[in-house]
Order: C-alpha cells, then sequence, then structure tokens
C-alpha cells in the first residue's frame, strides 16, 4: 500500500501534466498486502481472460468443424456449366435451376435461417421502393394496383421480379452469398456483404474448387446503390477484408 503522503503527491503531479508525469521507481521490498492484492488480482482476471479465450477458441473450432464436415460446394463442376447456388460458411449450401436466387428465399426463408416477421419486413420495404420509383403492377385483368408485401411476394413467386434487394438484404445479412455459375476454367461469381463469409467462400474455393486464378466479388452494399465489384486470388483470401 502507498503511504499517504506519496499517493497525494503522485496525485497532484498528475493533475499538473499527465502527459509528462513518470510514476517513480518502486524500492524497496513490497508488503505482504500488495503481493496478497496482486495475486488475488491475477487469479480473479487471468482467470476471466482464459474463459474468454477458451470460448472464443471452442467457437472458431466448432464454425471449422461444421464447414469441414459437410461436403463442399461444387466450384470445379468437372468442365459442365454449373447451377447457380445459395452459400454459407456453416449452414448447408444448395444449388437450383428454373428462377431465380431471390425466389428461393422466398420459397423456403427456413433453410437461410429467416424469420416470417423478417421476410414480411423485407417485401414491406421492396413494396415502398416500387411505390417511390412509380414502378406500375397489374393484376391478372390488367387493373392497376397498389404494391404491397403480398404483391411483391406474389411477383417473385411468379419469377416476374428477378432481383429484389431488400428481400435479398435479409439473407446477406445472415451472412448468404448468392454464386453465380462457372465452368472447370472460369470461377464462379460471388455477391454478398459479410466479409467473413466472402473470405470462407475463397478458402473454400482455394481448397476445393481447382486452380482458380481469380473470383469476381460484387459487394453489395447497405442501402441501395453500385455495389463495389473486385476480383480475387482464392488462395489471398486471408487478404481480403
Amino acid at each position: 500500500m502507498k503511504p499517504f503522503r506519496q499517493y497525494i503527491t503522485e496525485r497532484l503531479a498528475i493533475e499538473d501534466n499527465p502527459n509528462a508525469y513518470t510514476p517513480p521507481a518502486t524500492s524497496g521490498a513490497r508488503s505482504r498486502a500488495d503481493i496478497a492484492y496482486e495475486r488475488r488480482q491475477a487469479r480473479l482476471y487471468g482467470g476471466v481472460m482464459a474463459r474468454v479465450a477458451a470460448k472464443a477458441l471452442a467457437k472458431s473450432q466448432a464454425q471449422h468443424r461444421t464447414q469441414s464436415a459437410r461436403e463442399p460446394f461444387p466450384w470445379d463442376d468437372k468442365g459442365y456449366k454449373m447451377k447457380p447456388g445459395w452459400w454459407h460458411p456453416t449452414k448447408q449450401w444448395f444449388v437450383f435451376s428454373g428462377d431465380y436466387h431471390v425466389t428461393q428465399i422466398v420459397k423456403n426463408p427456413r433453410a437461410f435461417g429467416i424469420s416470417t416477421a423478417e421476410l414480411n419486413g423485407g417485401l414491406l420495404k421492396e413494396a415502398e421502393n416500387l411505390v417511390s420509383r412509380r414502378v406500375n403492377w397489374y393484376d391478372s385483368e390488367g387493373t392497376p394496383q397498389a404494391h404491397t408485401a403480398e404483391s411483391v411476394r406474389d411477383s417473385i413467386l411468379k419469377t416476374d421480379i428477378d432481383l429484389a434487394y431488400e428481400v435479398q438484404r435479409v439473407a446477406y445479412m445472415k451472412g448468404w452469398l448468392k454464386v453465380y455459375s462457372g465452368t472447370a476454367t472460369r470461377a464462379p461469381s460471388l455477391e454478398g456483404i459479410n466479409g467473413d463469409s466472402i473470405r470462407a467462400a475463397l478458402r473454400e474455393i482455394s481448397e476445393t474448387g481447382g486452380d482458380f486464378k481469380t473470383v469476381v466479388v460484387e459487394r453489395v452494399g447497405l442501402n441501395r446503390g453500385l455495389p463495389q465489384f473486385n476480383r480475387y486470388n482464392p488462395n489471398e483470401w486471408r487478404t481480403v477484408s
């Protein structure tokens, strides 16, 4: 424990010029009280930091085991044009044919971990955007109708709408990436928001997807606007921000 006079002297020095003050070197033997206090602090905070580090390590290992346990995405499809799909670092990826990426979200939101409320929110925002842009919508009899969440849902399911940013954004924010088709010589392209997902996909491509030199990545913004296009060497996935 510090004597009262030393404590006051140090506090006044700090008040006068905190940037220039350097505490005097401790001299002499420490008291038993000081040693006991330091040991208690080390046990307390050392244990807390160890638990935090162990928890973070366990989470990282669990994600790696989940990703390693499943089959990799068919990035290299033996020379045949591969189908488009959706990819996620830990959830089951899938490919499809016959409709669009956004159609998959509306058809089966559970596969994306999207709740009904989240999907309806995205559909409503998409409807509001169509209204603001004065995009006309007509029913089966040719009568003009107001855009609603339900009208957008129906249009997506009928494949009248192939892109719906607000609906896709719900999936992007959960780590999902669009995968556009490629071949054994031309790598597929990726589209999404989450940087961790993009790095993980590039890593999987580098390990299992053939000798691709370049993968095109479309980084979608958090709001509507021009996306950013980048070309990455999959083997340099660690450098992707």
